[in-house]
């Protein structure tokens, strides 16, 4: 922000009260001229005016857009040299979140072409539950039984769509292994959820508290006085200092 000053001075010689301090001694004349010194001194007081000239911006726009978009609203009260760092974020976590994604999506997909060509199961319309039994069963057989003696008739698979039946323990365990690694892959989305959420809000808050600082300083003129005496309560003048900023 560029801050353009305007002084004014204005320099009000009371040449008629010294004039006449210095050769009357008439006592009713000089009361009255201190009179009136007294009280331009109680009245010219520095004070300040402010009024708002520039483009105000609105807190809720700003807070809205760092929620969309973090940064926008920093871009919104011309801020972005603090928005891009938000802005930065944002990107980095969501190529965190498509990497981690598309990483987890391989090692499933390995994990299951692993399991049909040891197996010998169908990958088609299976759901996550049928590949974790798979992980812990050798066979569907092995599985069925274990249902059929715990009464938990709902839960057994047909054999013609849903069997498996693993070469041996090692390769059961390979799979496994390979489908726990897609899981916990897949839960790192939760990390970077979390932190755009997160991005958000703190953006949101650092916008409108920028915005805020933005409005109080743009587009203001700022009013001010000073009394300029000498000994013996006599006012010399007075200055009036104009302060534009924009």
């Amino acid at each position: 922000m560029i801050n353009k000053t305007i002084t004014a001075i204005i320099v009000f010689l009371f040449a008629g009260n010294m004039y006449a301090q210095r050769i009357t001694d008439n006592s009713s004349n000089f009361k009255m001229t201190e009179l009136t010194n007294m009280m331009l001194k109680d009245t010219i007081k520095e004070t300040t005016i402010t009024e708002n000239t520039g483009n105000v911006k609105s807190p809720g726009i700003s807070i809205l857009l760092s929620v969309l978009l973090p940064g926008a609203g920093h871009y919104y009260a011309g801020r972005m040299d603090v928005g891009s760092y938000f802005l930065g974020a944002e990107v980095g976590m969501w190529l965190g979140l498509f990497g981690v994604n598309y990483y987890g999506n391989a090692l499933r997909d390995d994990s299951r072409s692993y399991a049909s060509v040891h197996s010998g199961l169908n990958n088609n319309g299976k759901d996550d539950d049928f590949y974790s039994n798979v992980g812990n069963y050798l066979t569907v057989y092995s599985y069925n039984n274990e249902k059929l003696q715990r009464g938990e008739y709902d839960k057994l698979y047909d054999i013609n769509t849903h069997f498996w039946n693993w070469d041996s323990a090692n390769d059961q365990s390979v799979f496994d292994q390979q489908r726990k690694k897609s899981e916990r892959t897949y839960n790192l989305k939760t990390i970077f959820i979390t932190g755009m959420i997160i991005n958000r809000i703190v953006s949101g808050l650092s916008a409108l508290i920028l915005t805020n600082k933005v409005n109080n300083s743009a587009g203001s003129i700022k009013l001010s006085s000073e009394m300029f005496s000498t000994p013996g309560n006599t006012i010399d003048g007075i200055k009036l200092n104009f302060v534009k900023s924009f």
